[in-house]
């Protein structure tokens, strides 16, 4: 496994003492199975039979609500249908774990909570929150017939209300397609305090280039960090206004 730089976010992360490498988005990653940086892209798989994850390496508060946004291409330039989806993935199993090949997509077998993207005859692009890649509403097309699928998703989390969002956007074959989904999903009672947040990706007897082309994610303050900061910038407030009266 090999361990990729990627921008890391202090208000949502644990400290870790994660090494540097390559640098992806700012956002520190390790890389398993056969992902790998190409250019400036995440590359997931490449060729047929693969199975391929890029995890922060610093895990993420299950306690804390964020937004990651992220964008990632599939190309399949051989001919037949595409293999096999990717997904975006929060799990329990730490930064080496990786589940099956084929239309699993690394995916199955982690026991996680993802927004999938299947492509060959399965053809979904949804939420998932009970671990099985297969169990994901349906896609607004097929996506196995397409030969190239681009697709730009933004994934929420309020941890007050266990709401977990997606919406987003795929163009197939030069057309879009609006996806959104939404579930009811109490992380930190499936994973603990803390999860692994990252991409997972696999191909069967079908091929894909598979890449994660930008991501981000970021923290959104909970309703005590909203009332703390308001009452800081009130102290502020009056503290500048009591030395201007002296």
């Amino acid at each position: 496994m090999r361990r990729l730089i990627l921008t890391s976010f202090a208000a949502l992360f644990i400290c870790s003492g994660a090494a540097s490498a390559t640098t992806f988005n700012g956002n520190n990653v390790d890389l398993v199975g056969s992902a790998q940086m190409v250019g400036s892209d995440l590359q997931l798989n490449n060729t047929y039979w693969q199975a391929g994850a890029a995890w922060l390496n610093s895990p993420i508060s299950t306690g804390s609500s964020f937004t990651a946004t992220y964008s990632f291409s599939l190309d399949n330039t051989t001919g037949g249908a595409m293999a096999d989806g990717v997904a975006f993935v929060m799990q329990g199993n730490g930064t080496n774990a990786l589940g099956q090949v084929g239309g699993n997509i690394g995916y199955t077998g982690l026991n996680g909570v993802g927004s999938v993207t299947q492509t060959w005859s399965n053809n979904t692009a949804g939420l998932n929150t009970n671990g099985n890649a297969y169990n994901t509403q349906a896609a607004p097309t097929n996506l196995g017939n397409a030969s190239f699928v681009t697709g730009t998703e933004t994934v929420a989390y309020n941890a007050s209300t266990n709401q977990l969002t997606m919406t987003g956007n795929l163009n197939v074959a030069g057309t879009n397609y609006a996806i959104s989904d939404a579930a009811n999903i109490n992380l930190a009672g499936k994973f603990g305090s803390t999860m692994t947040v990252g991409f997972t990706g696999g191909t069967g007897g079908s091929y894909a280039d598979q890449r994660i082309t930008s991501f981000s994610i970021s923290a959104v303050p909970e309703p005590e960090t909203y009332g703390m900061m308001l009452g800081g910038l009130g102290l502020l407030g009056f503290m500048v206004r009591r030395k201007k009266s002296a």
